[in-house]
């Protein structure tokens, strides 16, 4: 993406949520001596019910808030509003940004032997088309499921397996009957659930997270430049509740959240 390393230092996330932890999380594994900022939007959470003039505005607000903390590369660790408003979002900002979409089509092609790929996502990022797009163009047939309640699911830390169980068979059972090999997770929230993912598939088909070659990549951009780490969380609703259940997916303890009005 980039042609050399810039000496990037600090590098800001966003997410409607708990999800782009699962992104975070690998970044910071290969990249521990970084400067962090993650925005969780929680009070706008889900992002897959919103329409693309919502998912607009709230990018705008979300440029605005990495400008004035003069991040020098934003992850979108989000498919929503990377699917709606990252060209747009890239318009307007002062600094580099880089989406997962992308990351999950090149992942796929990797891993796919019969050209059959299901992608589970929010609605909105479903009925945007970004990925089926993407793959077609690619030769690869595709089969899209928008899974209403996971993100639902994971950011109420859930623990009914019955009930998650059911909601999965419910998503995942067209891109079974279609004969897919490979499943892009399409939403930052669903590696959260790849345990009940794998349980319903059996291992017969291949999951793929946009954020195993998102990570690489921003380690390509950023490099190895030594800083101290630093992490800083903000939400827009429910700091209390980002900690706990934060914390759980990061494996690690979330000391401070910022609530931002």
């Amino acid at each position: 993406m980039y042609s050399k390393q810039k000496p990037y230092n600090k590098i800001g996330f966003v997410d409607s949520g708990l999800g782009g932890l699962t992104v975070f999380k690998k970044v910071k594994k290969i990249m521990p001596n970084k400067e962090y900022i993650y925005f969780a939007d929680s009070a706008n959470v889900p992002y897959g019910s919103k329409t693309r003039e919502q998912m607009l505005k709230i990018s705008e607000n979300i440029v605005r808030f990495f400008n004035e903390q003069q991040v020098d590369l934003l992850v979108v660790a989000c498919n929503t509003l990377t699917s709606i408003a990252l060209d747009y979002m890239k318009s307007i900002a002062n600094f580099d940004i880089i989406g997962v979409v992308e990351y999950g089509v090149k992942s796929a092609l990797k891993t796919t032997s019969n050209k059959k790929v299901g992608v589970i996502a929010t609605k909105a990022t479903v009925d945007n088309g970004l990925y089926k797009k993407l793959l077609e163009q690619k030769g690869i047939e595709v089969c899209q499921s928008a899974c209403f309640d996971f993100v639902g699911l994971v950011e109420e830390n859930c623990k009914d397996k019955e009930k998650i169980l059911k909601k999965v068979e419910e998503y995942l059972k067209p891109i079974v009957d279609f004969g897919a090999d490979t499943i892009i997770l399409g939403c930052t929230h669903y590696p959260v659930l790849i345990e009940y993912l794998k349980q319903y598939t059996g291992g017969n088909i291949t999951f793929v997270d946009p954020a195993d070659l998102l990570s690489e990549d921003v380690y390509q951009i950023c490099g190895s430049y030594k800083n101290k780490c630093d992490i800083k969380y903000f939400v827009t609703k429910n700091p209390f509740d980002f900690k706990i259940n934060g914390s759980k997916i990061i494996g690690e303890p979330i000391e401070k959240v910022t609530e931002m009005e």
